[in-house]
């Protein structure tokens, strides 16, 4: 994902501002924060992927769509964040030449990561409202056959999409504002839907606890799907509050502009945090499922005692 305006944004050493002390500094600031994420978020996902894959307890719809937010994470960490680096040192030494140049990867490869990643989310909830909704048939219905075929079809679309950077700024705009609304909307109306289901089902329990004396324990509202739906949850919010700042510095300067320092800063900033998302969902993920702590733990031992 991308500012609304590109080119602009790549500074030139004799500028006025090029070696404003403040911007440089801003940009420093970035970079090393950057560097930092960019191994963060390549050691954890690797380490993330292979504990996914010795889990069986999660059930296999499930892993495959964390697979994929995984995946893009790492693909963040390998692709993104080393032409973002590029894109800050560009900046900082008023290289715009080397700034334009590498725009097109990192706009392209950065949007198509990013959607991956919302739109995972977004399925996420909505597999989550599905073994809500369908209970013991929810194997059958979400099967691992059509979240495969789902993932790969987000990855294309996503990738297709992103190329419209490149010959239709404005149509890539416009296609980015959906995207971003279509899956905030997708994910509210999901929890809130869960939220208020199990409210509904909480409220019949107690009902019939109440009408027959005895005490009922419903086998599908057990302490793994609140556990796999708070995960869900917590991946959702850190999401939404990672990419909600680079969404307010994008409408901010489509719809009244900025000063060209300032919007530089801005977009180092936004992006930033945008990226960050992708280092701290590994730590998300053993904090949330025990299973993945207790395996992450032992990866972690067996690789030190080599």
């Amino acid at each position: 994902m991308a500012l609304p305006v590109y080119d602009e944004l790549c500074l030139n050493s004799d500028e006025p501002f090029g070696s404003s002390p403040v911007l440089d500094f801003s940009l420093g600031l970035a970079l090393s924060v950057n560097v930092f994420l960019l191994f963060a978020a390549v050691v954890g996902n690797m380490l993330i992927v292979r504990v996914f894959h010795l889990i069986v307890s999660i059930n296999s719809s499930s892993r495959t769509l964390f697979y994929s937010l995984a995946a893009s994470d790492l693909c963040v960490g390998f692709i993104v964040q080393p032409l973002n680096l590029v894109h800050l040192i560009s900046d900082i030494t008023g290289n715009r030449s080397l700034c334009q140049s590498t725009l097109p990867y990192f706009k392209v490869i950065g949007f198509a990561m990013c959607s991956v990643s919302l739109l995972t989310a977004s399925e996420i909830s909505v597999d989550r409202l599905l073994a809500l909704r369908l209970r013991l048939s929810y194997r059958q219905v979400v099967s691992l056959g059509r979240v495969r075929l789902v993932v790969v079809v987000t990855w294309l679309v996503c990738l297709v999409s992103s190329l419209t950077t490149l010959w239709n700024p404005e149509a890539f705009s416009l296609l980015q504002m959906i995207g971003i609304a279509s899956n905030i909307a997708v994910s509210t109306i999901s929890y809130a839907c869960i939220h208020h289901n199990l409210r509904q089902q909480e409220k019949h329990r107690k009902q019939r606890i109440f009408a027959q004396g005895v005490s009922e324990v419903s086998s599908f509202r057990s302490l793994h799907y609140k556990k796999s739906l708070s995960t869900a949850l917590w991946v959702y919010c850190v999401l939404m509050s990672c990419y909600l700042p680079y969404i307010m510095v994008a409408a901010l300067w489509s719809v009244f502009g900025a000063h060209r320092e300032v919007a530089v800063m801005c977009q180092a900033f936004a992006v930033t945090l945008l990226y960050f998302n992708s280092a701290v969902n590994p730590v998300l993920y053993c904090l949330k499922i025990r299973e993945v702590k207790e395996r992450f733990k032992r990866l972690l031992s067996h690789v030190s005692c080599n």
